[in-house]
């Protein structure tokens, strides 16, 4: 039988894992796995790996399972769902740095901010929410485009090249005053490392911005993640 090239062989064969793992929602072994769908096991690792890269799936002790970030990915009031669970972080974060707090969400080549606390300054800088923005210029584009693989290498301006490859090591992005006069903004990774997952910035007018509030900046937003993350009744520090 020839091959259908109307479609595409190593989409269905992932759309197929996600299908049976989703009919396994307390988890299922990878030899399970992969005599369930009957893929080859490398095939089945690699769509495995790629999406724990997206934070779509996990591996918890023995066994692969869909996340809690896929069915917020594959839902219809994604923005909604997002919204809630960032919206602590941004609150903290916002108490710490007393400047616009925002979270963004990469979609295809552009990134668009999902919610923002503004901090009641005479100047401010303007969030443009539900708006999509070209990524090379943003702080949270640039660091979207640095987890992708072989953007940073397909990119032909050098320093955009060095500046993604330093993202890449230090986990920080910056806008200073490429997409708007007199702003500078910075961005970081929200609660996971992952292309469907929100990422957190910070923006002020260049005349209150300096080196020392980023650096308070990049501490809160950390820390706040931090606590997000712990789980309830760990410490006193926990959530409750």
């Amino acid at each position: 039988m020839n091959q259908d090239r109307t479609v595409s062989t190593s989409l269905i064969k992932a759309l197929d894992l996600i299908s049976y793992m989703a009919g396994h929602a307390e988890g299922i072994r990878l030899v399970d796995l992969v005599s369930g769908i009957g893929l080859p096991r490398s095939t089945v690792v690699r769509i495995l790996q790629t999406l724990q890269d997206y934070g779509l799936a996990e591996k918890q002790w023995a066994h692969y399972k869909l996340t809690t970030q896929f069915h917020a990915w594959s839902s219809p009031d994604r923005y909604t769902l997002l919204r809630a669970r960032y919206r602590p972080i941004l609150e903290a974060v916002s108490a710490e740095v007393k400047e616009l707090v925002l979270a963004g969400l990469r979609e295809g080549a552009a990134i668009i901010h999902i919610d923002y606390i503004e901090w009641d300054h005479a100047i401010r800088v303007a969030p443009t929410p539900h708006t999509r923005h070209p990524w090379h210029k943003h702080a949270l584009g640039k660091l979207a485009m640095s987890l992708q693989p072989g953007v940073v290498e397909r990119t032909r301006n050098r320093k955009l090249r060095e500046e993604l490859e330093e993202i890449q090591r230090t986990g920080v992005a910056w806008n200073r005053e490429e997409s708007e006069p007199g702003m500078i903004a910075l961005a970081t990774w929200g609660l996971r490392k992952s292309p469907t997952e929100p990422m957190i910035a910070v923006a002020w007018p260049k005349f209150r911005f300096s080196e020392k509030a980023a650096e308070k900046a990049i501490r809160a937003i950390r820390e706040a993640v931090t606590r997000e993350l712990k789980p309830a009744g760990s410490g006193s520090c926990g959530r409750r």
